[in-house]
């Protein structure tokens, strides 16, 4: 949908509608805490956050864009969803929903991205807390997700569920 120049001219500066955060904000007991669970493998610790609705923050760098391109490399995060192997390239993917505050959303509305797997780094889960029963807060499956494609499109490794 075309926002009007009005809108536009709001958003420039900095008046109106506020971006939708995707990662809740903590809950009872918790500041934002980053960790790590594979023992410094990105891989295993977006596994870890996907098995348990848990949003990631990581460093990407997109080989294809030029560098003093904004968003071409830098800090991600959000929730993912999905990691799959592509059955044409062979490359493995994930499958995030994205803060506004990302690197890649470039301050606009949240979505989805996919990135390629062997190009992030340095990632870690971020936990938020505990509920008021104890159990720790979850990220909610984000609109469009649809799990069946992942298996038309390849592989799944890990699916949230």
């Amino acid at each position: 949908m075309a926002r009007s120049l009005r809108e536009r001219l709001l958003g420039l500066f900095g008046i109106g509608k506020r971006p939708q955060r995707v990662i809740p904000r903590a809950g009872r007991g918790g500041a934002r805490l980053d960790f790590d669970v594979g023992g410094g493998n990105s891989v295993e610790n977006i596994k870890y956050a996907i098995r348990n609705r848990l949003p990631v923050s990581y460093y990407y760098v997109d080989k294809w864009q030029p560098p003093e391109k904004p968003g071409a490399r830098g800090q991600r995060e959000g929730n993912p969803h999905a990691m799959w192997k592509d059955n044409r390239t062979g490359r493995t993917y994930i499958h995030l929903y994205v803060d506004p505050r990302s690197a890649s959303a470039t301050g606009e509305l949240p979505g989805w991205r996919t990135f390629l797997v062997d190009r992030i780094q340095n990632a870690s889960v971020i936990t938020l807390g505990q509920s008021f029963f104890g159990k720790p807060i979850k990220f909610t499956l984000a609109p469009g997700y649809n799990p069946p494609w992942y298996r038309r499109v390849g592989q799944p490794i890990e699916l949230a569920e």
